[in-house]
């Protein structure tokens, strides 16, 4: 683990194709790391993985998240061990829960409890990674002499939990290697979780902690702001989501109801981009003020950008993951490293 380190973060809503591209350009660039998304629907993140691994050859390659209620343990282990072995040990594994309206609404997936299956889950999983023959009757994680039948090239792959809140984090500070935060985190948000991740920290070494960043980058801090309004207007009409990004930022919360009538979250659709689709744009773009989008996201001018960068950095985030969300700051990402 590197402190102050930027990653580039990337989606699977892009072909094979492009992926390819940035993952090459990306480590041209500078980027320390690369981040693979997993967007419901699209294309699959674990086979991504090896296009990443194959187009980079120093960088860490990470997935950003992989959902643990769609994957068992034994088949999380061997899909995680084969990419480490492709990588040559660059990979991080980073997990999450998803959105339960699209797992237990939509695929029929029994939620549970789900820090109760998080923590078996992650309990089992390390365990098949480090090679041993595994027998675990948990609540909602159950196996029998499971074992993989290859050495994995590495007996502890760095994991990571997706987090937003005191719970989860502190099931990271147990049973991973550290934790991931969503987009628009803010600063003062990252840094309650940081002081978390810290005090409860059981594991070896320093925690990790990676803070995924919505980034707009364009002189015009305005037209960077708007950019990505919409998309912070969605995120923070997921219910439970848009709860938690705004009142631990200290942020008032009276946008939310409209904002969940204007992507129509009262009907039963688990698909998030069902949803998007649904959205007016004009009248989500007057639901989310400036001071929500300035406090949420990284936007302006690439030096306004790297100070903003700068400043998670400096309250305790290891790893700044830029997620860049227009053209033009694909197009600038050079000058954010320089």
């Amino acid at each position: 683990m590197s402190k102050n380190s930027v990653g580039l973060g990337l989606s699977t809503m892009m072909t094979s194709q492009d992926l390819a591209k940035w993952c090459r350009r990306g480590e041209r660039y500078g980027f320390d790391s690369i981040w693979l998304s997993e967007d419901p629907y699209f294309r699959d993140c674990l086979p991504q993985m090896v296009v990443t691994s194959f187009n980079t050859r120093k960088v860490r390659i990470a997935t950003s998240i992989v959902n643990i209620y769609t994957k068992h343990p034994v088949y999380m282990a061997m899909a995680a061990a084969t990419i480490d072995e492709i990588s040559g040990g660059r990979l991080v594994l980073g997990l999450g829960r998803g959105v339960r309206s699209l797992v237990e609404g939509e695929l029929k997936i029994q939620y549970g409890s789900p820090l109760a299956y998080t923590r078996e889950y992650l309990q089992s999983l390390r365990r098949l990674l480090a090679g041993e023959k595994v027998t675990f009757e948990g609540k909602m994680v159950k196996m029998k002499d499971a074992q993989l039948h290859f050495a994995p090239l590495r007996k502890r792959i760095p994991t990571l939990l997706a987090a937003m809140g005191p719970k989860t984090l502190r099931l990271a500070s147990r049973y991973a290697d550290g934790a991931i935060l969503n987009s628009c985190t803010s600063i003062m948000h990252a840094k309650d979780s940081w002081e978390v991740l810290r005090t409860s920290w059981r594991g070896r070494g320093e925690p990790e902690l990676v803070c995924a960043l919505w980034v707009s980058i364009n002189d015009d801090k305005d037209k960077a702001l708007n950019s990505m309004r919409t998309s912070v207007g969605f995120l923070l009409s997921i219910p439970t989501f848009g709860e938690v990004f705004l009142k631990r930022s200290h942020l008032p919360t009276d946008s939310l109801v409209p904002l969940r009538k204007e992507f129509h979250w009262e009907e039963q659709v688990g698909d998030p981009m069902w949803h998007l689709a649904k959205g007016d744009t004009k009248r989500v773009r007057e639901l989310v003020d400036d001071k929500i989008m300035d406090t949420l996201t990284v936007a302006g001018s690439a030096e306004e950008c790297k100070k903003r960068i700068r400043e998670y950095h400096n309250i305790g985030v290891t790893t700044a993951m830029v997620n860049p969300m227009t053209p033009g700051t694909f197009a600038k990402l050079p000058e954010l490293l320089s």
